[in-house]
């Protein structure tokens, strides 16, 4: 959805300051829990919504944020490789496939039928809701580890990360509920999190990159400045996600995809 936000493309004269904001955008939104999708919806409609960038530039940001997942999960997927943790494999192979089912059912017809500021809003109240809703949560019900982690977790992980979808809705927000209620501790909701949406956004950017444009457009330097942006401030965001999922935090998060919910709502309401 990123290439509804450009005005223009990575040749015109504003390519490189918009690119940029666009990586950083990215970078951020993708792993704080406040919704990437809803973001760029949002924000490409008070923009002017001019298309023209292509979905080159979309796969080449997407990647940047993937790069960096990986990074930021680099000693749970060196654990898998090297088979320590069976229970790691459950997860991300159960949660995945449950993700790639509904995504390949209806991810095509959310995205052609939803991606519109109003709906982006109503998704980004939703975030806000499920937020607001384990904020609170006990601590010292939180008490499971990852090596505890079921099938059964696996596919509520893959149910929750689906809601993702609706543009608004967002992915770590969604994961991160899930594996609160399912009461792992904090430290370890954040890595289950971010380890089962590693191959649901290498899969969206494979799907992208099949019906994109020119391998050419995504090695052009504003391009590739946009993408190494969009993996430098997404790790940022991922860890400043880690060490800020106390429930001040997620309160505080709720707050803000509340206020801009209401204000994509709004604004649809009085100037559509």
């Amino acid at each position: 959805m990123i290439e509804s936000a450009l005005e223009g493309g990575a040749g015109d004269e504003g390519g490189w300051l918009t690119l940029l904001v666009l990586g950083a955008l990215q970078g951020a939104t993708e792993f704080l829990p406040v919704s990437s999708s809803g973001h760029l919806v949002i924000i490409g409609e008070w923009m002017g919504g001019a298309g023209g960038a292509g979905l080159s530039t979309e796969v080449a940001l997407h990647f940047g944020t993937l790069v960096s997942v990986v990074l930021f999960c680099r000693r749970d997927l060196g654990d898998m490789v090297r088979m320590a943790s069976s229970a790691l494999w459950r997860l991300v192979i159960g949660a995945s496939l449950v993700t790639a089912v509904v995504g390949l059912s209806l991810g095509r017809l959310i995205e052609a039928n939803l991606a519109t500021p109003p709906m982006a809003g109503t998704g980004l109240l939703v975030t806000a809701a499920l937020l607001a809703c384990v904020a609170p949560r006990d601590d010292t019900r939180l008490e499971r580890t990852l090596d505890q982690g079921t099938w059964r977790d696996a596919l509520l992980l893959g149910l929750f990360q689906s809601l993702a979808l609706m543009p608004g809705i967002s992915r770590a927000g969604a994961t991160l509920t899930c594996a609160l209620l399912l009461g792992f501790q904090r430290s370890h909701a954040v890595r289950v999190a971010f380890l089962v949406s590693i191959p649901a956004v290498g899969g969206a950017v494979l799907l992208k990159a099949r019906d994109g444009e020119s391998l050419a457009d995504m090695i052009e330097t504003p391009v590739l400045a946009g993408t190494l942006l969009a993996c430098l401030v997404g790790i940022a965001a991922l860890r400043f996600v880690a060490v800020h999922v106390d429930p001040i935090s997620l309160r505080r998060f709720a707050c803000y995809c509340a206020g801009l919910g209401l204000a994509a709502i709004l604004t649809a309401v009085a100037f559509g």
